[in-house]
């Protein structure tokens, strides 16, 4: 598929793995509209984008609100009268185990890696099926595939439900050619990452330009592709 023409939005678009999901669609040709929550982070991702600048436009969102998400979308969807591709990267992470975590981290996780995803889907998928159109990539974790979530429950469990909501997703939106898929990546090599584990062997991690590669075949798939909803553990 050609990406020509596209528009894309990429929720946390300038985290680790945003940037490189943000810099590929720009360097196919896309328009991306990207959230954010960092000045800094935004800045740093338009300077990165160089020669396709142009076509990169910032949201500062708490992607968590969902008035505020609705309302932020509002101009730039009715703007481009179209999105295409759909990437929800936007999330983070709490460790902790299920009796132990207390109700702010709980809440912290599910609006933050659930909650995100169910606010953009709201003004977006409606646009997606009036045009018979559309790609939504998720990000859920390939922790979870073999492990439960012993010790990070409240992230096991919202980003348990991420993927089941795509799995839903897709069922609900399947005659419309709006393809969904649920990327669960192993551990990504990220700052963040480097900082929190300090002694692991950064080489046995994924490199978010390859989870960002993945997103692309999939985003670029036709209609009758055979590809998997759900993409198991990347590493």
């Amino acid at each position: 598929m050609d990406f020509q023409h596209r528009v894309a939005l990429v929720t946390g678009g300038t985290g680790a793995l945003g940037s490189a999901v943000t810099l590929d669609l720009l360097a196919s040709g896309a328009r991306v509209i990207v959230t954010y929550r960092s000045d800094s982070e935004w800045q740093a991702l338009a300077q990165r984008a160089t020669g396709q600048r142009a076509s990169l436009e910032g949201l500062r969102i708490d992607l968590t609100s969902a008035s505020e998400t609705s309302a932020s979308l509002k101009e730039p969807l009715s703007r481009h009268k179209r999105i295409d591709f759909l990437i929800c990267v936007a999330g983070g992470f709490a460790a902790g185990r299920s009796y132990e975590t207390d109700d702010r981290i709980w809440d912290f996780m599910l609006n933050l890696n659930l909650r995100t995803v169910v606010n953009t889907l709201r003004p977006v998928v409606p646009l997606m099926i009036a045009q018979n159109f559309g790609r939504i990539a998720t990000i859920s974790s390939g922790a979870i595939l073999n492990n439960p979530g012993a010790g990070i429950a409240a992230y096991a469990v919202s980003k348990g439900a991420v993927r089941q909501l795509s799995e839903i997703l897709a069922q609900e939106l399947r005659d419309y050619d709006i393809r969904v898929h649920c990327v669960m990546p192993g551990t990504m090599d990220t700052p963040a990452n480097r900082s929190a584990m300090p002694d692991a062997d950064f080489t046995k991690w994924v490199k978010t330009e390859k989870v960002a590669a993945v997103i692309h075949r999939l985003l670029a798939a036709g209609r009758d592709a055979a590809l998997p909803l759900v993409v198991p553990a990347i590493d």
